[in-house]
């Protein structure tokens, strides 16, 4: 029937239908369809037996993914004879199935793992594992009976040795989950026969399936001289049994007699005494083989000199006691290998220790080694990390007596510009209530209150010196209350602020900005030369240039800390190399540094494995063992030690003049303006007295003559007097015309703003103006006497005639009326 079947699709095929078929080709035709039928009739059929007993183990393991491993190729379709029922029973359990070709096959891509754990089968029967392409040999060569798939190996043959004469030379670890089942059945057939007292308890498409064909049974294989079978691990019963499963690992991959065997139980159809193999956590006896540690005893570039050398040795030691404490814990022997260098990525290929470690030479790195740089995720794991340290800058604080604000801290940009907005608001409406009660109200008591007593008062209010204004209308009293109680509420809020700032030692610097506008110098450590140099942060960019620039790079650790205890310098270093110094060399000046935390120089130290190290998951266990019982913690604070603790500082701190110049600064700013407006008010005030200071002392060099007012009588009805000019007798005769002139037209102006032309030019007048300037030339003296006696004259136009005449003697002035 198969070979009907594979024919017809041969002969209906599009490309067979489309060649001419002659005489020879119809013989090769035929002698293919021989070859198949050959084929057909070797065919090995899997026992109904045998895969119930898949179907309920990956039931029993909880696996949610399967895949099967059988000989699969287009001329031999054998196992597709079961893989459907198989599957239709699968389904019925929710597991999903997928049938791969156990040659050749589609590895890793055929165990990608969709969930936690996957479940993978090979039937051993018809499986050539001689060959190197068969899937346990490429699964070895690419490791991956590892944890996270676990394997199940079925063979039918009662004297089979798979377990000699395969497994134990294959990439098997002590994380590995290998399980093999044997029958002690003699074949199939007989399996068959005796499955059929189970038959009810088989799924119901694996009955149909055995009902179908016939079951022979694989041929027996040579047996390999002193190779033990699978058989001589169990402990067989006295009753007859469908299967016995072992369960195998080996402790080390290279070492084929650490292979550890361990029995099971049997299986028969819903009827088992199997036990879970052991679980990784509990594999802690490595029978005193040995673990194989890379150390580093150099730098990461190999550069050292006598005390980095003895750093770096002290370094390594608690590395070493941790190695200890885990391989005494697995019952393992320790094996070191010295690497001077930690190696590079060159040309996709790893170097020194980190090139062992991805080859497999040794198991673990050892060294303060980091697990930050994606490039070594790519190529290998790291274990669980043992410390996380930064790259710190450590300096000498600024001296106690630096001077800090204080005063004005409390206070940003936007919280003055608030209280000045509040301040303005708070002035218009009291100027606001002012006018109103000036104006409305007709209060007398506000008529001499204006704008610059309102700012004041508001300023009171503002520093929470009460105010002297007392309104009497209910308007301006709750203004002036709500104003108080904002004060009071600012003043509580700022008094509170600054006792905290009293409360707390100030350091001054508190980033790596402040050290730079300080103008410290920086260095850093050659430990730490490569890290900075490759640093992708803006701020380490600049103390690399500021430290190269002044010369102070790739310094000892013991050098950097020395210039740094002297002050005004900041030592980079790392954390791990810094405090060791701190606690041994320097123990007199450990308190005198202080520490410059940096977060972005966050570094992950943990120990290096290759993704196909068999002790990665048991190395994680054990590092979480000894973090649970307190030892890591001890090995943590020799890796990174705490800052020494030193005496603290007192708890509060009063406030000194440095904390407060502020204050002063403003201080002395108001008395600068205040005695500046008081010179320009006196300055004002004294105005007039100047005035006539400057005039008189003008008269005195004879800059400005002598004006004579004359009074002319004539008949016309305008009679005012005029001003004029006498004649040019005395000192006068020397002048020039023009000049004359010049005063002739000055004198017209004064009369203009005198106002003589408006006033009445009677006798009577006259006479009674002439004596009152008799009588005030004899009352004030003759500094005064020139222009006072015109007593109806405006004190404006008095004050613009004196800058013109000068107060003279008043015998030289003659009053007589102009002629028409």
């Amino acid at each position: 029937m198969i070979f009907l079947s594979i024919f017809q699709i041969c002969i209906m095929s599009p490309i067979v239908r489309r060649i001419k078929v002659d005489a020879g080709e119809a013989k090769l035709i035929l002698v293919m369809s021989l070859a198949i039928h050959a084929i057909a009739k070797s065919c090995i059929y899997t026992s109904p037996l045998t895969l119930q007993l898949l179907l309920e183990y990956a039931e029993w393991r909880s696996w949610d993914q399967v895949v099967l491993f059988d000989n699969v190729s287009p001329f031999n379709n054998c196992a597709l004879n079961y893989a459907r029922p198989l599957i239709e029973c699968f389904g019925e359990k929710g597991i999903s199935v997928s049938l791969q070709s156990a040659t050749n096959p589609n590895i890793p891509d055929a165990l990608t793992i969709r969930t936690h754990r996957i479940g993978s089968i090979v039937l051993l029967d018809g499986l050539n594992l001689t060959s190197p392409d068969n899937i346990i040999q490429m699964a070895s060569q690419k490791f991956l009976f590892n944890y996270y798939i676990s394997w199940l190996m079925v063979t039918t043959r009662k004297n089979d040795s798979t377990i000699d004469t395969v497994l134990r030379d294959l990439n098997i670890g002590i994380d590995s989950d290998v399980v093999v089942a044997t029958s002690p059945l003699l074949n199939d057939t007989v399996a068959w026969m005796y499955a059929q007292k189970y038959r009810d308890k088989i799924c119901r498409s694996l009955r149909r399936y055995g009902d179908r064909f016939e079951f022979t049974g694989p041929p027996e294989r040579r047996n390999i001289e002193n190779a033990t079978m699978n058989l001589s691990y169990v402990t067989e019963e006295n009753r007859t049994v469908s299967f016995y499963l072992v369960h195998t690992y080996k402790i080390r991959h290279s070492d084929n007699a650490s292979l550890i065997v361990r029995y099971l139980g049997f299986w028969n159809p819903e009827s088992h005494t199997l036990k879970l193999p052991m679980s990784v956590k509990l594999r802690s006896d490595f029978n005193g083989l040995p673990i194989v540690f890379g150390v580093l005893n150099g730098t990461s570039d190999g550069q050292t000199d006598a005390a980095e050398a003895e750093a770096t040795a002290n370094d390594i030691a608690p590395l070493l006691d941790f190695a200890t404490i885990v391989t005494s814990s697995v019952n393992a022997s320790i094996e070191l290998v010295p690497h001077e260098k930690l190696g590079t990525l060159t040309n996709k290929v790893w170097s020194h220790l980190l090139g062992d470690v991805v080859a497999g030479t040794v198991d673990i790195g050892l060294g303060y080694i980091t697990a930050n740089d994606e490039e070594r995720w790519s190529e290998m794991t790291f274990s669980h990390p043992l410390i996380r340290y930064m790259r710190n800058i450590y300096y000498h604080p600024l001296e106690t007596g630096t001077m800090r604000d204080i005063f004005l801290q409390p206070f940003d940009n936007r919280l003055l510009g608030c209280v000045a907005g509040t301040y303005l608001i708070m002035l218009i409406a009291m100027a606001t209530v002012i006018y109103a009660t000036k104006t409305v109200l007709h209060d007398e008591d506000e008529k001499h209150v204006g704008i610059g007593e309102s700012a004041l008062w508001c300023l009171s209010i503002m520093c929470m010196q009460g105010s002297p204004w007392t309104p009497r209308n209910p308007s301006g009293k709750t203004l002036l209350l709500f104003s108080l109680i904002f004060s009071l509420v600012i003043y509580n809020a700022y008094a509170g602020f600054i006792t905290s700032i009293l409360s707390v030692q100030a350091t001054g610097i508190k980033s790596i900005t402040d050290l730079l506008f300080n103008n410290f110098k920086l260095g850093y450590s050659v430990a730490d030369d490569t890290y900075i140099r490759n640093a992708n942060d803006s701020n380490l960019r600049q103390l690399y240039i500021k430290a190269f620039n002044n010369r102070e790079s790739r310094l000892e650790t013991r050098t950097g800390l020395m210039k740094a205890v002297k002050g005004r310098y900041g030592f980079f270093v790392s954390a791990t190399l810094a405090r060791r110094a701190l606690r041994t060399t320097f123990i007199q000046e450990r308190c005198i540094l202080k520490e410059l935390l940096l977060p972005q120089t966050l570094t992950i130290v943990a120990l290096p494995m290759a993704k196909s190290c068999p002790y990665r998951k048991i190395i994680n266990l054990n590092i979480l063992r000894i973090y649970e019982r307190g030892v890591l913690d001890k090995i943590q604070e020799r890796m990174l030690p705490t800052m020494p603790r030193c005496a603290a500082s007192a708890a509060f701190h009063s406030a000194r003049f440095a904390d407060v110049y502020s204050a002063f600064f403003l201080l002395m700013a108001g008395i600068v303006i205040a005695i500046s407006i008081g010179i320009i008010e006196r300055i004002w005030n004294k105005r007039r007295q100047m005035r006539e200071t400057i005039v008189r002392g003008i008269r005195e060099h004879n800059l400005i003559p002598h004006l004579h007012f004359h009074h002319h009588h004539d008949g016309s009805s305008d009679r005012r007097p005029h001003l004029h000019i006498a004649a040019p007798t005395g000192k006068l005769r020397g002048y020039d015309p023009a000049y004359l002139t010049m005063l002739q037209n000055h004198a017209r102006q004064v009369q203009s703003f005198v106002g003589f032309q408006d006033r009445d030019t009677s006798p009577e007048k006259l006479k009674n103006l002439e004596s009152r300037v008799q009588v005030r030339r004899r009352s004030i003296g003759p500094k005064r006497a020139s222009w006072s006696s015109f007593s109806g004259l405006s004190k404006k136009k008095i004050r613009s005639s004196e800058r013109i005449l000068p107060p003279s003697n008043t015998e030289n002035i003659r009053i007589f009326p102009f002629h028409n």
